[in-house]
């Protein structure tokens, strides 16, 4: 995977976090107030103190009022004293007068600027904390997402609303990556079905083609008989190609073809496959093996009569795969063997061309490859893999070697 976006934090919840915040706020502010409050009025204090210490031997305290006594003489020549309130402002100097009246309105407002100071450090705190690192992951996640890239992962490891956030959104992205992997690969299944399914259909036209043009080229020559063989196997071709293209309208994955295994004629059966043979390697000389089946009870006279299940389509399908890849390798020569071992039905096909590297001996069976240096360009490189894969779903194998040349060998499952 990509690079995960993760951060941590230890909260429970957010409603619990807003409301440690809060209190935080609350106390804060009335702390703050409080501190700034005492200050200005001890500011005030330190201003008067100047004063009083000047002036207090003037000052008299009447019921515990700070005072100031003048006295005079009547016209009866009789002393009279007179108290009145004394207010040290009167004798601040304008400076002080200034500082004084500033520390007192400060130390009046202090409590609202408190508050709304607090609010803001507060709030600048609890998005810190705990909005900020849950949005700027989304917020990435979002823009990567954009951009049409899935390959990372979100982890946000608190479990409270934003982390149940983070991970609806991560459900949302794995989601999304796996339906665009799943729309990926049914693209290229898609791909690598037209690709099997254009490769394919050459053999089959090509037959026919090979055995129209008898039919023009040499009807006056041929007997009745020959004319009757020949447009029955261009009958079951036509058959073959109807059968072929219903089943790739309706297949989604090549995987997918179910095996039909019916009872066939062995003898019949090798008869088809030794005139296919001859018809695709028309132009090498082709030879099919005559092979002993001495894992079946039946004489030579008798092979026609044997019934084994098998899948035909299917095989003709591997084997003209097989035939087309020998005659595009082969020098001179293609030759074909069958034989039956341990219960399965065996087909060999082998060319006199230069062979398999050992780079194709690993991965000519893989999809589209197609081997460096080849002069088949265009070619698809499916046809190896078609053949791995209908053999393994027929419950057989394909293996690769080379003798004296390039030999495959296709195995089928018999029931």
């Amino acid at each position: 995977m990509g690079k995960k976006l993760r951060k941590k934090s230890f909260h429970k919840s957010i409603k619990k976090d807003f409301a440690f915040y809060i209190i935080l706020y609350i106390f804060s502010s009335l702390l703050l107030g409080f501190i700034c409050s005492q200050l200005f009025l001890y500011g005030q204090k330190q201003i008067r103190k100047k004063y009083y210490d000047e002036y207090k031997k003037k000052i008299e305290y009447i019921e515990e009022k700070p005072s100031v006594a003048y006295h005079y003489y009547d016209d009866n020549d009789v002393k009279i004293e007179v108290h009145y309130a004394f207010d040290i402002f009167t004798l601040f100097t304008p400076p002080d007068k200034i500082k004084s009246n500033i520390l007192g309105i400060a130390s009046g407002v202090v409590y609202p600027l408190s508050f709304i100071v607090c609010l803001s450090l507060i709030s600048i705190l609890f998005y810190k904390k705990i909005l900020q690192k849950p949005l700027d992951l989304l917020g990435i996640a979002t823009d990567k997402i954009a951009d049409n890239n899935l390959d990372f992962e979100i982890h946000y490891n608190r479990p409270d609303e934003f982390g149940r956030l983070c991970q609806s959104f991560e459900k949302m992205r794995s989601a999304l990556r796996n339906n665009h992997l799943e729309l990926w690969r049914q693209i290229e299944e898609r791909r690598r079905l037209n690709a099997a399914f254009a490769h394919d259909l050459r053999t089959p036209l090509t037959v026919l083609k090979g055995q129209s043009d008898i039919l023009i080229k040499y009807t006056p020559e041929l007997s009745e008989e020959k004319i009757i063989e020949t447009a029955k196997m261009m009958q079951r071709h036509i058959a073959r190609l109807e059968n072929y293209v219903n089943t790739m309208n309706t297949l989604q994955r090549l995987e997918d073809i179910e095996i039909q295994r019916q009872p066939i004629d062995m003898g019949h059966f090798i008869k088809q496959l030794r005139e296919t043979g001859a018809c695709i390697c028309a132009d090498k000389r082709f030879v099919f093996q005559k092979t002993q089946y001495p894992s079946l009870s039946f004489g030579k006279e008798a092979l026609c009569s044997v019934q084994i299940a098998l899948d035909v389509p299917i095989i003709l399908q591997v084997y003209e795969n097989l035939l087309s890849n020998a005659v595009r390798y082969a020098e001179e020569q293609v030759t074909v063997s069958t034989q039956i071992i341990d219960n399965n039905f065996h087909i060999t096909v082998s060319d006199d061309g230069a062979g398999f590297s050992a780079q194709d001996l690993c991965e000519a069976t893989r999809p589209f490859y197609k081997a460096a240096g080849r002069p088949d360009q265009e070619h698809f490189g499916i046809g190896l893999n078609i053949c791995k894969v209908l053999c393994e779903k027929h419950g057989g194998f394909l293996k690769l070697e080379n003798k004296n040349g390039a030999a495959v060998t296709a195995a089928f499952q018999i029931e």
